[in-house]
């Protein structure tokens, strides 16, 4: 685990603990929100800190599957990737996402357990989970790897909103409200996300014996591997085409502009972003931008 952090979940908390409410915890928070005398918690540090200690297994023991030695290998393949990446823009310390905070399920059963929210994987910064469905290994890899990108590469905070709630504050380039009921820049992240993913595909899986056959029958006929968020990769793709047009004596390639976002989303430092947008677009696009 790692002491550098707050919390085993997250990098960093954002607001004043003593506006936390207890009688507004959701029912995940409120089962820790007294200590062995008793006593009413109030430290979100404490809390954070049960819940991803004691709480994981908890909720999914009527959806989870046991995961097999082969589970375990894709969970290795997808970590160590993320890791190597994720260093070479400027992440240093990680978030310890370790297996048993990994859930797999049956087909459909990420959707079930989310009432429908979401299809194939999700992740939790406040409980510091994963959850996948368990399909073939070449859908399970890239959906693993997806939902672990945003939990381990991207920058997390978790605040204490001026509501009173702990919520999500960052989540790579994904900002909340400090009352936690507006999120910008979310389809931006699930957009870099999507690049990442999409290079994990290419350069790590294609080059591998035990995806080949895998990767050629999702290809029979025509179809395409689904990377996952392509629609939102291609838009900012394009978005990002017209920045480099713009600025194409300051940048020698598209990439180096794609390059920037990741680091942005990595770290947490978007200002260097916000200063490129502002000076292409104009004072007030970066804002825009959250609107993509």
């Amino acid at each position: 685990m790692n002491e550098k952090f707050p919390v085993p979940q997250a990098e960093r908390i954002v607001g004043d603990f003593k506006d936390l409410n207890p009688d507004l915890f959701s029912d995940t928070e409120h089962v820790f929100s007294t200590n062995t005398s008793g006593e009413v918690i109030t430290d979100p540090r404490e809390i954070l800190k049960r819940i991803f200690q004691e709480y994981s297994p908890i909720p999914y023991n009527d959806f989870e599957i046991v995961k097999t030695a082969r589970d375990l290998e894709l969970i290795q393949l997808a970590t160590g990737t993320i890791k190597e990446w994720a260093k070479v823009y400027g992440r240093t310390e990680f978030v310890d996402i370790t297996p048993d905070h990994i859930h797999f399920f049956k087909k459909g059963g990420t959707a079930k357990f989310t009432n429908g929210d979401v299809l194939l994987g999700a992740h939790s910064p406040i409980l510091g989970d994963v959850l996948v469905d368990r399909l073939d290994d070449l859908s399970t890899c890239i959906c693993i790897f997806h939902e672990l990108w945003h939990a381990c590469a991207a920058y997390t905070a978790i605040q204490v909103t001026t509501l009173g709630e702990i919520d999500t504050y960052r989540s790579g380039f994904s900002i909340k409200s400090r009352d936690g009921k507006r999120e910008m820049f979310d389809h931006l992240e699930e957009a870099l996300v999507g690049h990442a993913t999409k290079r994990f595909v290419d350069e790590v899986l294609r080059k591998r014996d035990d995806f080949k056959e895998l990767i050629q029958d999702h290809e029979n006929g025509d179809k395409s591997i689904d990377t996952t968020r392509q629609v939102e990769l291609t838009e900012l793709l394009e978005y990002i085409d017209i920045v480099y047009e713009k600025n194409s004596e300051d940048y020698k390639s598209r990439d180096e502009i794609i390059d920037m976002f990741i680091r942005a989303q990595v770290t947490g430092n978007i200002l260097p972003v916000a200063r490129l947008i502002e000076k292409t677009f104009g004072k007030g696009y970066f804002r825009k931008l959250s609107e993509f």
